[in-house]
């Protein structure tokens, strides 16, 4: 929708979703698995299954469902629905930046969220 801007490289592409210090932890483990090429990757709308690029009467469904099969916990899968919800791209709208803002205000909450949770657990 208004991420994986196909200009960025991936760690940039996602550090808004999840934060920065998560793509560090993400980046070292893909080093250590010999992961290699992780330099020139950028992820790319049509490497994900969305609503944004779907022309499905059902896609919103389909990918709630999707998104249900990930393991998330129930803030988790609601934050990322909104977001997904809010995307300005599925819709010709009048207010797109309005829209915008709105997801954005959820895929900040998420982060927050997720840093938080992980936090928590590496601390226990």
């Amino acid at each position: 929708c208004t991420f994986f801007n196909p200009n960025l490289m991936w760690r940039d592409q996602i550090t808004p979703l999840i934060g920065q210090e998560e793509v560090s932890k993400l980046d070292r483990k893909l080093r250590s698995l010999n992961v290699t090429g992780l330099d020139d990757v950028r992820l790319d709308y049509e490497q994900f299954p969305t609503a944004c690029s779907s022309n499905s009467a059902n896609y919103i469904q389909d990918l709630v469902k999707y998104i249900a099969r990930m393991p998330q916990d129930p803030c988790e899968y609601v934050l990322i629905s909104l977001v997904l919800l809010f995307c300005p791209d599925m819709l010709d709208l009048i207010e797109r930046r309005k829209v915008e803002e709105i997801q954005t205000k959820f895929a900040v909450l998420l982060q927050k969220y997720l840093n938080q949770k992980h936090r928590a657990s590496s601390l226990t």
